[in-house]
């Protein structure tokens, strides 16, 4: 039998763990995982993946980093004209992805910078595999895979040294490509109000939520995945409304601190009547993280 999402949210993050590594205004006092960062010091927690087609769990992680200060003090506006966030392609090739940054779509006088994290399921608190691989028409994307993750799956995303406003945009755009154990991947946008206002550990980003890691949840979006490049486009309707300690938050492009990609494992009931993960090898590839 197969468990919905709910039913082990809590459960899940109880198993996953955070630390940090990053730069800005990108981490969250929400559910578990492990991240590379990128400059900086201190991470936080990243959000709960969705249920796949059946009621499978799909778990997130952490990412992102920070000096302790409140989210989104002064967002900053994207330009209309410059819609992407990050295509990796200014990556060098060789150096640690979990150190590398960015400026935010290429732009140095934005004053913002990305930088690409990863969590895993490993003894690490890493995937078995963060890379650079050959993009969709670019010279590089991001990756993460494993040969057989056993307790939750794991995920990659990119912390922002900055708050962003991308309200002036109909969504978020990306493509991918892959093959997980759901079919299915969790695109997770952390807001200031998801973020918890007390939080986790020092360093943790402040938001406005007065909730816990399981009442303050970012909103959510589930996207098919196969071996061919395929493009997402999810418009900020289409997202599962996050919540503040009980309360709908519906994204619209405001206050963006992380956008985050989560894998989860399949989770069945064993003989004892337990719901217990199912392991499996996974691939997930995304490339050129954008608003339209």
């Amino acid at each position: 039998m197969n468990v919905n999402r709910g039913a082990f949210r809590v459960a899940v993050a109880a198993v996953m763990f955070g630390v940090g590594g990053a730069t800005g205004c990108t981490t969250d006092d929400d559910d578990p995982g492990v991240k590379t960062g990128g400059a900086g010091t201190s991470g936080g927690a990243g959000t709960t993946g969705g249920a796949g087609t059946g009621g499978n769990v799909g778990t997130g992680g952490m990412g992102g980093t920070g000096t302790s200060t409140a989210a989104c003090v002064s967002p900053y506006a994207v330009p209309a004209g410059s819609p992407v966030v990050f295509d990796f392609d200014a990556y060098d090739g060789v150096s640690d992805l979990g150190k590398w940054s960015a400026p935010l779509g290429g732009d140095p006088a934005a004053g913002v910078y990305a930088g690409p994290f990863s969590y895993g399921d490993r003894a690490t608190g890493f995937p078995e595999t963060f890379n650079a691989v050959e993009g969709q028409a670019s010279k590089y994307a991001l990756r993460i895979a494993d040969t057989l993750a056993e307790k939750y799956g794991g995920g990659m995303g990119t912390w922002l040294s900055g708050c962003l406003n991308a309200t002036q945009f109909a969504g978020f755009s990306f493509w991918v490509k892959g093959n997980l154990p759901m079919g299915k991947g969790t695109l997770t946008v952390s807001m200031m109000e998801t973020l918890s206002s007390t939080p986790a550990k020092a360093g943790d980003k402040v938001g406005t939520c007065t909730g816990t890691a399981t009442t303050c949840v970012h909103p959510t979006y589930l996207f098919n995945v196969t071996d061919t490049w395929t493009k997402v486009q999810v418009p900020w309707s289409s997202f599962t409304a996050g919540s503040a300690a009980g309360t709908a938050v519906t994204p619209n492009g405001r206050n963006i601190t992380q956008l985050q990609f989560g894998v989860g494992l399949n989770w069945v009931s064993d003989a004892s009547g337990a719901y217990v993960p199912v392991p499996a090898p996974y691939e997930l590839v995304v490339d050129t993280l954008a608003f339209y």
